[in-house]
């Protein structure tokens, strides 16, 4: 019934155009969200809250204080605002957006909660440095892309890429713990812009297998998961219990890459 009750509440709300920011108790934590019902995000984390995703489980039984993650893909900043909470005052978040409307309302989350652990990048991360088209696909910030859709229609923004081991290296940061990837195709890209850091540690992995996504690249649907899989990792679904569900192939949806012990 709650979540019948704020479908409908929420739908009203993005109708009218009202944003609306909403308590997470049991982060702690509260939450800008942008007033749209459709392909944004918003509507998923207005109905279900802290039961987003069930990964955001996994997330907690994973970070701890002094832990360092990196979110790839933003967005609004789920997974960075409670892998803030997560990792404490002596641990870091380097969080990365380049789509400049979820880039603002990240920056809102994260200054709304004081978050001073996290440092953000305006930036899509990739293989290479320089600049690039950030496609707008569908018209829906969590569905922007730096792969086109082949439209004329599609517009896009230029955006600034960058690479996970240039960060580090600019940083000072030696290690990663976790690295939370949602980049519409890119995933690929953004592991082989790492092979510095995979070089000399095996951070745990949460990634997306796209095939529309992946295809705009040209790219093989495998092709993060055999980076890893080449590295010796495991890897699972997160059930809604946030138990783990080994998986021996390639599917569509959230992966979960743990190295071998």
């Amino acid at each position: 019934m709650t979540a019948i009750f704020r479908t409908i509440y929420w739908a009203v709300l993005c109708q009218l155009r009202i944003p609306a920011t909403v308590e997470i108790p049991k982060w702690k934590c509260r939450f800008f969200l942008p007033a749209k019902f459709k392909q944004a995000g918003s509507t998923g984390i207005f109905v279900l809250r802290e039961d987003y995703e069930p990964e955001l489980y996994y997330l907690e039984r994973s970070l701890s204080p002094g832990s360092v993650f990196v979110d790839a893909g933003a967005n609004t900043g789920i997974y960075t605002v409670l892998a803030a909470k997560l990792v404490g005052d002596v641990g870091k978040v380097l969080s990365f957006e380049p789509g400049e409307e979820s880039y603002q309302n990240l920056d809102r989350n994260v200054k709304l909660n004081n978050l001073t652990q996290v440092k953000l990048f305006k930036s899509a991360l990739s293989d290479t440095e320089g600049t690039a088209k950030f496609y707008h696909i569908d018209n829906a910030p969590n569905s922007y892309s730096l792969g086109g859709d082949g439209s004329e229609n599609t517009t896009y923004e230029e955006v600034a890429t960058t690479t996970i081991d240039s960060v580090l290296n600019r940083e000072g940061i030696e290690g990663v713990d976790f690295i939370k990837m949602d980049v519409e195709g890119a995933e690929e890209y953004v592991l082989q812009g790492a092979k510095s850091l995979f070089s000399k540690m095996r951070p745990t992995v949460l990634f997306e297998i796209n095939e529309k996504a992946i295809d705009r690249f040209k790219l093989s649907d495998a092709g993060a998961w055999n980076f890893l899989k080449n590295l010796g990792y495991e890897f699972f679904t997160v059930k809604d219990t946030g138990e783990l569900q080994s998986v021996s192939a390639p599917q569509e949806g959230n992966i979960l890459a743990i190295p071998k012990a």
